[in-house]
């Protein structure tokens, strides 16, 4: 991961996998939401009672994921700092997970960095940028 700050601009841009992945996510749950539906609508309920449950809960749990990508995250590479609320940090997994919270309500998730060193860098370099942690 890398991050660069335009002064003049005072812009963000954040180089790493997140877009890349996002979408993979994205697009791997379209085709899961997709092929069960195919599937619901080939299939007689009356037979198989337990694999039409099963099928229609795992085509609901892929538009949930969905909606959670659009409206929850965001994995745009370059950032305003007026559109940057702060930095916040989780702990998940026993991991310290960081977190630029943006204003209009979406988290931009930064990679998870190899040891605590890492960390305090990046919450360094963040803060010295002009972004607090919220």
């Amino acid at each position: 991961m890398q991050l660069e700050f335009n002064k003049n601009s005072k812009e963000l841009t954040i180089k790493d996998e997140v877009p890349t992945h996002t979408w993979l996510i994205i697009v791997l749950m379209l085709v899961n939401g997709i092929n069960m539906g195919v599937q619901l609508f080939l299939m007689s309920y009356q037979n198989n009672e337990f694999l039409y449950i099963l099928m229609f809960l795992l085509a609901l749990i892929s538009v949930i994921v969905i909606l959670f990508f659009l409206v929850k995250r965001s994995w745009k590479s370059k950032y305003q700092i007026k559109n940057i609320e702060g930095l916040e940090t989780r702990t998940v997994f026993g991991r310290e997970r960081i977190f630029l919270k943006l204003v209009n309500g979406k988290r931009r998730s930064l990679p998870i960095l190899k040891n605590e060193k890492e960390v305090t860098n990046l919450k360094k370099t963040l803060t010295s940028m002009g972004i607090k942690s919220v």
